[in-house]
This record gives structure tokens, C-alpha cells and sequence, in this order.
């Protein structure tokens, strides 16, 4: 198994602000500072991958619109660390322009990028930018297309895909990784899920409890062997909430109370991102998948693995719980509501210390995720 951080960089000091502007913020300049330390530590601690994530106009919710820059900035103070975003809303982006940012970003990185991509979940952000939310997949599939053959052969004939189209055009810089950095997408509904694995691509799925992760990997696994029979599968990933703590006293005094606000919260979140109460088309399963996630006091929500939470020792357990349902990266959101910086620090540092290479050893001789 793999182990990565998740950084959503937000303003917020209060656990339902992630959704609603409050008044409990912190500087900018402090998020972003926060940020590059958490990087250090996840690549002092030994940690797989670092990744950003990309949302925009809600500054309780996500300051980073542009995971490249930071990943550029985060590049200059790690060594060791894959860095990535996790992910990158295609339908907003030209795919010549991203093509070449992730081949600077790849070279820059010395070769340690990882690309996430994704249609866009916030509707909010979708209309901002001018793009119709039910357009989203058709925007996603038709930049897909072209990305993938820039970033394998360096260049591209005369194109014509959705709205984009121009003349031949040839990549600079040159590939550091080849055929192409590692390639993910982020999916929650089964169609999604579907189309990484027809796609040839890892997947990254989000806050499943341990059904529903068996459940998916199986999916993505059975439709990975139908499209590509005779490969290697590809890696499934999650992400999930963590806390770790020395003790489980000071976990639940620490960090409870932020969790168990973010799990409140989550109906507010279902409205913002679908813009309306009414389900937006293409994103029927979202509803779905926010109604578990907020249904659930925090107890049960660790009993059933949709949060890792505890002592090292309880954080390895649950972990491997996970591994069993087909989970080969695992990517940590540590740094979540208004959770103390401090308090976060110690938990990556003992994550990356005690949890994931207990975790690594308990699983040794297993069968190592295969990166696509």
C-alpha cells in the first residue's frame, strides 16, 4: 500500500465553514505556509505522495485554484515525495496548455509528478468558469482524449475535440517520465469508476466505508479485466479522514469535535455543490454518497472505516481493513476543519513514523499496487 496526504488548503477555523463563510478565518498567507510544512513533514516522514486538490471562489472551502503553482513551490522544498494534484478539473482547461504545465511541473519535480483528473464536483465553480454542469462529462472525455496523446508522444496532428481545435503542435519541455507521469481519476459514482478502469487509468475514490470500498474495488477491478484482459489492474485508491494521536483520550479531545462538525456539515456541502436541493444530471449517485457521509456519528463512522481515527496501534488496524478491500493507495486528509496546526503536524508525523511502516510490514510479501 501506498501513502499519500490530501491538502483541500482552506481558510477555515470552524468545522461547518468548509461550506458556509464564517467569521472564525485565518490569514491566507498562514493556509499556504501551513501547506509547504505539511509537505516537508509528509517528505521528512517518508510518506508516497503528496497531492493538492483544486476548487475555486470559496475560500472556507479550498485556497488553492491552482494546484500547479503550489506543486511548483512544493517541488523546491522536498526531495523525495510524488507531488500531484488530485484533482484537476479538466472541462476548465485548454488541453495543450495543461499538457505542457505538466511536463514543466514533471521536470521541475524531477520527475515526481502524479496527475489526477476529474470533471469538477462544485457546481458553483462549473458556472463560474462558463461551463453547463451537464456538459461536464462530454468536456472531460473530449480533453481526456488529447491530453493523454500529447503527454505520450510529445506532440499532436491538427485537433478537433469538443470545443478545442487547432494546428499541429509539438511539447516543450521534453518527458522526464515516460511514457507519462502517473495518471489517476478521482470517482465516486459507478460510472466513473467504470470509465478509469475502460480508460487504462488508477482511480481515487472518497470517505467509502469498508462495503462500499470492497464493493468499488471489485467494480473497478472486473471492468479493468473486460477492457484490458491479460494487464495488470491499476491502483485503486481512496481518501479518508485521519487522525492519529499517542492516545485516544487526546484524539477525541483534539480532533472529535472537528470531525464529528464536518460530518454535520455535509448537508450544507450536498446543496452547495449541486447548486439546488434537486440533483443535477450526470450527478445523480452525489446524493447518494453525501447522505452516508453525514448519516453517521463519528463512532460509526470509524467502526465502518469511512474515518481512520485513534492510536497508532487503532489507525494500523483499521488500515489494514482497508488493504483487505482492495485499497492500494491510501490517501490521508490530516489537515481538516479547524483543526490546530500543531495538532495536525503530530498526527502526520506519527502517521508516517508508527502507522504506515507498521502497515507496510504487516503487509509485506502482498503484491505491490501497480501505477499506471
Amino acid at each position: 500500500m501506498r501513502f499519500t496526504v490530501y491538502d483541500i488548503t482552506s481558510s477555515s477555523a470552524d468545522g461547518a465553514s468548509a461550506w458556509r463563510p464564517v467569521d472564525t478565518a485565518f490569514p491566507h498567507a498562514a493556509a499556504y505556509r501551513h501547506t509547504i510544512e505539511q509537505a516537508r513533514i509528509a517528505d521528512d516522514a517518508g510518506l508516497d505522495g503528496y497531492f493538492l486538490t483544486e476548487h475555486h471562489f470559496n475560500s472556507g472551502f479550498q485556497l488553492v485554484p491552482s494546484p500547479n503553482l503550489m506543486i511548483a513551490a512544493l517541488a523546491q522544498v522536498t526531495s523525495r515525495i510524488h507531488l500531484g494534484a488530485m484533482t484537476l478539473n479538466l472541462p476548465l482547461y485548454h488541453p495543450v496548455r495543461i499538457a505542457e504545465e505538466l511536463r514543466m511541473l514533471d521536470l521541475i519535480s524531477g520527475g515526481r509528478l502524479e496527475i489526477g483528473l476529474g470533471r469538477g464536483l462544485a457546481g458553483f465553480e462549473q458556472a463560474g468558469y462558463g461551463v453547463e454542469r451537464a456538459d461536464s462529462e462530454h468536456l472531460f472525455d473530449a480533453s481526456f482524449a488529447l491530453l493523454r496523446r500529447l503527454l505520450t508522444d510529445g506532440r499532436s496532428d491538427a485537433y478537433d475535440t469538443g470545443p478545442w481545435h487547432g494546428d499541429a503542435v509539438e511539447l516543450v519541455p521534453e518527458a522526464t517520465q515516460r511514457p507519462h507521469p502517473t495518471i489517476w481519476m478521482a470517482g465516486i459514482s459507478e460510472k466513473s469508476i467504470r470509465k478509469a478502469a475502460r480508460l487504462g487509468v488508477n482511480l481515487c475514490t472518497a470517505f467509502l466505508d469498508a462495503d462500499d470500498t470492497a464493493r468499488t474495488a471489485g467494480i473497478y477491478r472486473d471492468e479493468w479485466e473486460q477492457a484490458h484482459p491479460g494487464t495488470p489492474v491499476g491502483t485503486y485508491g481512496t481518501l479518508q479522514h485521519i487522525f492519529v494521536a499517542e492516545t485516544e483520550a487526546e484524539a477525541r479531545e483534539l480532533a472529535a469535535p472537528h470531525l464529528q462538525e464536518w460530518l454535520g456539515a455535509g448537508h450544507e456541502a450536498a446543496v452547495m455543490v449541486g447548486q439546488s436541493p434537486t440533483v443535477d444530471k450526470g450527478y445523480e449517485e452525489h446524493q447518494a454518497w453525501f447522505d452516508k457521509i453525514t448519516k453517521l456519528p463519528l463512532d460509526a463512522a470509524v467502526d465502518r472505516r469511512r474515518i481512520i481515527f485513534g492510536t497508532p496501534e487503532q489507525c494500523v488496524e483499521q488500515l489494514l481493513d482497508k488493504a483487505a478491500g482492495g485499497v492500494g493507495m491510501f490517501q490521508g486528509w490530516f489537515q481538516f476543519s479547524g483543526l490546530d496546526f500543531e495538532a495536525n503536524n503530530r498526527s502526520l508525523r506519527l502517521f508516517g513514523e508508527q502507522v504506515a511502516p507498521a502497515v507496510r510490514r504487516a503487509l509485506e510479501g502482498s503484491a505491490a499496487p501497480v501505477l499506471r
